[in-house]
């Protein structure tokens, strides 16, 4: 009896003695805020580019107000360390407006120190950016480590931040909702997995900040907050929030920082698609159709010339893809969460029906470089019936073939509008000239994302950018004109279904 006595007594030291050293959650905020930053840029363009011993830090964190006054944008951020090295991880939307001149971009250290970056690479796609320090940051910062552990339901996180760009350092709490959510970015630019679903409240400034464990390991980068739509109205949803999971994050960062700022990804050259129905003109499918039918199915609705895939899946044009390396497909987004997760060179099996006919093709993956986005703007530019004439000092665009232009534009609205006056032109102004490309996105008011073009690369990219919401808007300039007179510049829509009512999903890949 005596021996159980004393070995309860044991236990009972040892469960008291481990609890005591358990660090508590003061402790560990205390440590994690030296690693978080605010992201401030001064300097922008026109449009995005498509990428010691130390006190107690809470007392450094809140000791100063912090003036962003004179910046044109801010968002949060958090440091780590690899190969030796202190970076700066955001997101892409923070910084992507940013200029590339010297001293655009500062980041706000523990303590109010502040620190002129440059971006060192990222990903729109994934919202993420890798900022460098211009120069070596000081004794008083800290470096976050990602979570290596799966992340569970209900377990407890904490946001922290810079929400509203005026309340710098600032902590909330809650609880992981769910796992690997899909999410759209602004105006819907691609389905993308891997998102953890949080309770910890965040809000615009937070993005790009870390939501980090009862540890303080980053589990996630704080990058989308929710709204439910109320008739004409967007309603903030605080419980609702998303954060670019750590796994995935962590891949990313070592893709940025060995390849040249840029993410490794598979080359198949397929382009795929899906057809939805634009409920709020849904009725005009009746008088437009002519007989076409709407496949809500993802389908096999183009190859690009010489691709991996030119050979094997030219033949199998309008087949719908059940199935991509055995992973059962419905749509798009589906698609594209499987081939994020193919490397160059790996085998890509494709299961196809068409009429009760059914296809098993295999493709071998190339690298995806920055001619595989020059590949994918020539061939759209070519269903445009469009050809560019230079890059030099610009991509000039030459409309020539207005049998193939009007073909693709089918039923579609004309959608060009004069820039400075306001005003609907018809076709004949694309053929009326040359036009040199300034930029291309979604111009959608408050939600435009729209990116800046120089080179057929840059309209490829954005074209991947904008597929899935089935429209994509260029800006173009009169060659040769005044650029000082806003009436020689013109925006222009192309619906990529050719039909008003139809969004055409379009992933290309």
């Amino acid at each position: 009896m005596r021996r159980i006595i004393a070995l309860f007594a044991l236990c009972t030291f040892f469960s008291a003695n481990l609890f005591s050293q358990k660090t508590s959650t003061p402790e560990m905020l205390d440590k994690v805020l030296s690693a978080v930053v605010t992201v401030a840029v001064y300097e922008t363009d026109v449009a995005m580019k498509p990428l010691g011993f130390r006190g107690s830090s809470s007392d450094l964190a809140y000791a100063k107000a912090l003036d962003l006054s004179s910046s044109k944008g801010s968002g949060s951020g958090f440091i780590i360390q690899h190969g030796g090295k202190y970076y700066v991880i955001t997101n892409a939307h923070v910084v992507q407006s940013a200029a590339s001149t010297d001293g655009s971009i500062y980041v706000y250290t523990i303590g109010n120190k502040k620190y002129e970056a440059k971006i060192a690479g990222g990903d729109t796609f994934y919202d993420i950016a890798v900022l460098q320090f211009v120069s070596a940051p000081g004794s008083e910062i800290s470096a976050l480590k990602f979570k290596t552990m799966e992340p569970r339901i209900g377990e407890q996180v904490f946001a922290i931040g810079n929400p509203l760009g005026d309340y710098p350092f600032t902590v909330t709490d809650g609880i992981i909702s769910a796992k690997n959510r899909v999410r759209s970015g602004i105006s819907g630019i691609y389905g993308r997995f891997g998102f953890l679903q949080s309770t910890a409240t965040v809000i615009w400034g937070n993005s790009g900040g870390p939501l980090v464990d009862a540890n303080g390991d980053v589990a996630g980068i704080n990058s989308q907050i929710a709204f439910a739509n109320q008739g004409n109205t967007q309603i903030w949803q605080p419980q609702i929030n998303f954060a670019l999971q750590a796994d995935i994050a962590q891949r990313l960062v070592n893709d940025i920082l060995s390849n040249d700022g840029l993410i490794k990804r598979a080359y198949i050259g397929v382009e795929i698609s899906r057809d939805l129905v634009d409920d709020s003109k849904a009725q005009y499918l009746m008088g437009y159709s002519n007989g076409t039918t709407v496949n809500p199915n993802p389908v096999i609705s183009g190859v690009i010339a010489e691709s991996p895939a030119a050979s094997a899946l030219s033949m199998y044009k309008g087949y719908t893809v059940t199935a991509v390396n055995n992973e059962e497909v419905k749509n798009v987004q589906d698609i594209l969460g499987v081939f994020e997760k193919i490397t160059p060179g790996q085998s890509v099996t494709f299961n196809l029906v068409r009429e009760g006919r059914t296809a098993t093709v295999k493709v071998i993956a190339g690298t995806s470089d920055a001619s595989v986005n020059a590949n994918i703007g020539d061939y759209a530019l070519q269903l445009w019936g469009c050809r560019p004439l230079t890059q030099q000092g610009g991509l000039t665009l030459n409309f020539f073939d207005r049998k193939i232009y009007s073909s693709y534009q089918q039923n579609a609205t004309e959608n060009i509008l004069n820039i400075g006056q306001k005003s609907k032109l018809s076709s004949d102004v694309l053929f009326d000239g040359d036009w040199l490309v300034v930029a291309a996105g979604l111009l959608n008011g408050e939600n435009s994302q729209v990116w800046t073009v120089k080179d057929v690369t840059d309209l490829g990219t954005t074209l991947r950018l904008c597929g899935t919401n089935g429209i994509i808007d260029l800006v173009l300039f009169r060659k040769g004109a005044d650029p000082a007179d806003e009436n020689n510049y013109i925006s222009k829509r192309f619906v990529l279904s050719g039909r008003d009512y139809i969004y055409k999903q379009t992933l290309w890949y």
